[in-house]
């Protein structure tokens, strides 16, 4: 791929684009709530069923991640055969309306015991709606601001996700020490008097509705996406360190984190609160250091320290007994996870044909459900011996495999992809002053 110097005017120039700013923004709601939810089921599963809490809290989680495989190659045809601002609009006003539901059943356990499986139920279409919803908005990216300033907005857009990160993690565990959990998922609705209109104003147009007209169907759209990923040996090592980070290291430092938490260091929910502030932290610093050098995340070396850093980064975690040494622990991995996500998916967007781009995107959130998958398996293990047994062990595995990866694929280490200048909304000429390199 050609590389082409661009020097946009300002700090940011993704911001000139208006339809970015309105995206970028309701992004900023959506996981303002995303953390809040999470926690508060894991909490509510473990004071209503603290006899089973480890496998109900593993279960939500699993549940949540077979909705994100389950769908999600699908998510990525429709954003890539549909209007995707479209799609948005219709995944958030589903988005809302699960949450209302599940906020009722936590409220007032309409079936008692059994309480569980409603929850359970509408966790999974949740997360089956996300993995709809994500490809489209991840997709939607470049073609509202185009690739000379794709990299600035990806940064700038994982920098407004995570600015939040650190306060909302100690107040979720504040108010569910205080109101409850079921309390907290419903007021998270009030995010969405926000979030809906932002997403209607909207007015940048993709290309995919133009395709949507002469596909062949969907799951030869499924098809066409996997195999075209599958022949791209950078996609497919990027691909296969996420997998690395997300099913094999994660779901035992970022899952089961309330849990080790409170079981294992024995801290009070305030207290957990405030250790996982640290994760928001580190996840913070890496937004601002990526931010600050966009270069860094078109970079396959990056990716692969970023998982190692992760990967040693579990490995203290799960050897721990010391609060201190945990915390410090908690920063190295929200550091680490956000760094490799974003070079991670800004690997993947600079490298991916635009006509593919939903359908490759959709694989993110495959890895993701896979992660949570796993959960269950892990959390039942841990059941049956121990989390100290189980955590640090993931971490040794991650460790090694992602060395595996690193040696077999000398191209991924070597990866810069470059710039191509594309317009940044459908039918719009690229700026002049951009083409000239101004």
């Amino acid at each position: 791929m050609s590389s082409v110097a661009v020097s946009p005017r300002g700090r940011w120039p993704s911001l000139q684009h208006r339809d970015f700013r309105l995206l970028l923004a309701a992004t900023v709601m959506a996981n303002l709530i995303m953390p809040m939810q999470f926690i508060s089921l894991t909490f509510w599963s473990i004071d209503n069923y603290p006899g089973q809490k480890v496998l109900f809290s593993s279960l939500i989680v699993g549940v949540r991640g077979a909705g994100m495989l389950l769908f999600s190659l699908f998510g990525g045809a429709i954003a890539d055969r549909f209007e995707r601002r479209k799609v948005l609009l219709i995944c958030e006003s589903i988005s809302f309306t699960v949450t209302l539901l599940t906020a009722v059943c936590m409220l007032t356990k309409p079936f008692g015991d059994a309480t569980i499986v409603a929850v359970i139920v509408l966790v999974f279409f949740f997360a089956a709606n996300m993995a709809i919803d994500a490809p489209s908005r991840s997709s939607s990216i470049p073609v509202i601001v185009g690739q000379e300033h794709m990299a600035n907005a990806l940064a700038l857009n994982n920098v407004a996700q995570q600015l939040t990160f650190p306060a909302i993690l100690p107040l979720t565990g504040v108010l569910t020490g205080t109101i409850g959990p079921a309390a907290v998922v419903a007021i998270s609705l009030g995010a969405w008097v926000v979030i809906l209109p932002l997403i209607s104003l909207l007015r940048y147009s993709s290309v995919a509705e133009a395709r949507s007209r002469a596909s062949r169907g969907v799951f030869r759209d499924i098809g066409d996406g996997v195999r075209y990923a599958s022949r791209d040996v950078t996609i497919l090592a990027v691909l296969g360190m996420v997998v690395v980070l997300q099913v094999v290291a994660m779901p035992g430092v970022g899952m089961l984190g309330p849990v080790w938490m409170t079981d294992v260091l024995g801290l009070s929910r305030t207290s957990f609160g405030f250790i996982a502030m640290l994760w928001g932290m580190g996840a913070l610093t890496s937004s601002l250091v990526f931010a600050a050098y966009n270069g860094m995340a078109r970079r396959g070396l990056t990716l692969v320290a970023m998982v190692v850093l992760f990967s040693l980064g579990a490995i203290v975690f799960g050897h721990s007994r010391s609060v201190a040494l945990t915390a410090v622990a908690n920063f190295a991995l929200g550091f680490a996870l956000t760094g490799a996500i974003v070079t991670a998916i800004t690997l993947v967007q600079y490298t991916v044909k635009d006509e593919m781009r939903g359908r490759v995107m959709g694989l993110f959130p495959l890895v993701m459900g896979l992660s949570m998958i796993n959960v269950a398996p892990v959390g039942a293990a841990s059941q049956a011996w121990s989390l100290e047994i189980l955590v640090p062990s993931l971490g040794w595995a991650a460790l090694a495999l992602a060395a595996v990866i690193a040696v077999a694929v000398p191209g991924l280490r070597r990866a810069r992809p470059g710039v191509e200048l594309v317009p940044p909304i459908a039918g719009e000429a690229p700026r002049a002053d951009l083409a000239a390199g101004a």
